[in-house]
């Protein structure tokens, strides 16, 4: 995949996200915090049909308790996004094929460590190393997502052309 535009439209989710990041990094405790038990309100909605008419101390208990999974899974879920999009750039590049994952994972974990450090100076927040792992291997496991996307596509790519009636060859005599 060396398609410029394509190049340029990774680049630009990739960019995208990073500042997605950079934007959630940004928010203060408390609107992190807040912003963290809204979804985490959301999801108990989805996951216990009969949330709304539980009691309020039953409401706040399934909250506390999901809250901070709900956190880490956000770190784990917009860094798999990141590692899938850096190793998708990787791809539009002249990087050989072995050096590619491990280059979009360093430069996740470089991104996540940046990261971390700049929330250190966000009120309420604090640099945690444990958001620094949980952060790589989101990123991880979205570099080996993107791997696999790369080879069913070259796989449904080489099937289709082994299947023309030409023998494969695309080139007219």
């Amino acid at each position: 995949m060396k398609n410029k535009f394509t190049k340029y439209v990774i680049l630009l989710l990739l960019i995208g996200i990073m500042i997605s990041i950079f934007i959630f990094s940004s928010h203060t405790g408390t609107q992190s915090s807040g912003l963290s038990i809204k979804v985490t309100r959301f999801i108990s909605r989805i996951i216990f049909r009969n949330f709304g008419s539980m009691s309020l101390s039953e409401q706040q208990f399934i909250v506390t308790e999901f809250h901070f999974f709900v956190r880490k899974l956000a770190h784990f879920t917009i860094y798999a996004a990141l590692g899938a999009l850096m190793y998708s750039f990787m791809e539009t590049t002249d990087i050989k094929l072995k050096k590619k994952l491990p280059a979009a994972w360093a430069l996740c974990i470089c991104y996540a460590a940046a990261d971390e450090f700049h929330q250190s100076f966000t009120p309420g927040r604090s640099m945690q190393l444990r958001d620094v792992i949980i952060d790589s291997a989101g990123a991880l496991c979205g570099i080996f997502a993107a791997i696999i996307i790369f080879a069913l596509i070259a796989y449904i790519k080489n099937e289709a052309e082994q299947e023309r009636p030409d023998g494969g060859s695309s080139q007219n005599t």
